[in-house]
């Protein structure tokens, strides 16, 4: 009998997310026929490397094994830990929009919310810049000869106070390793109020852009959806200074 390729994408992917959910894995991660896919999907939770996730509402969710994390910690990898369920929505989002990127073959890397926090976890909780430090979302590492190579994306459903957002917009004034910073969201009140703090706190957006792109958009299409800037409309396919071929008129 052929033995089991070992699901490394699928882990790889998990350990910077905390989860790997079905409809995820359906676009992003599986190739074959069908009936394949669902025994592939299955053989993840049969070979162990997968569970399925605490939440008993989170079907079609898995999260890493402790055999896949034994074989992570061999490599001199560590995973982060699953969302809770009232995070889940929102890091299913942030992760889609990723993995388009990086199908689009705009990005080099990206970095989770949670890997910056594992990584910086005692600075946080040891000192006052640690503790009042915003992570983003996502870091996106452009590829191309772009002006912006590394770009903090911010997925925001839900409305902050306008002190919260004063204080978000402090920290990525002084984020000195960011070139630009991207709000996403389906509300104009966010919008609004983040203009507002930015106002407030004389948001250097002349050495460090701030864009606001529409959800539906990002979801969709994350390369070339527009940024709406205080200079115009731009995009971060423009931004990585990729052009998009477009496709032949006989396909």
């Amino acid at each position: 009998m052929r033995p089991r390729s070992v699901p490394m994408r699928e882990i790889l992917f998990a350990a910077k997310t905390g989860f790997l959910s079905k409809p995820l894995w359906q676009e992003f991660f599986a190739q074959r026929s069908r009936a394949q896919n669902a025994r592939i999907w299955r053989n993840l939770l049969e070979q162990e490397y997968f569970c399925a996730h605490p939440s008993k509402m989170l079907r079609n969710v898995l999260v890493l094994a402790p055999k896949a994390l034994a074989m992570l910690q061999k490599q001199g990898l560590v995973s982060v830990t699953h969302p809770h369920i009232s995070q889940f929505d929102h890091d299913e989002k942030v992760a889609r929009i990723a993995l388009r990127l990086e199908r689009e073959l705009v990005i080099d890397d990206f970095t989770t919310e949670a890997e910056l926090k594992r990584k910086f976890m005692v600075w946080m909780k040891t000192t006052h810049e640690g503790r009042s430090t915003k992570f983003p979302d996502l870091i996106l590492d452009l590829r191309g000869t772009g002006k912006f190579q590394r770009v903090a994306i911010e997925v925001e459903q839900s409305l902050k106070s306008f002190e919260r957002y004063k204080s978000v917009m402090n920290s990525y004034s002084n984020a000195k390793n960011l070139q630009a910073v991207i709000f996403i969201s389906d509300q104009q009140a966010i919008f609004n109020r983040i203009g507002r703090a930015m106002t407030e706190i004389h948001y250097p957006s002349w050495d460090r852009p701030v864009g606001f792109g529409l959800m539906n958009e990002w979801l969709k299409a994350p390369d070339t959806a527009n940024m709406h800037l205080s200079r115009g409309v731009a995009s971060i396919r423009q931004w990585a200074n990729l052009m998009k071929e477009n496709p032949s008129p006989n396909k």
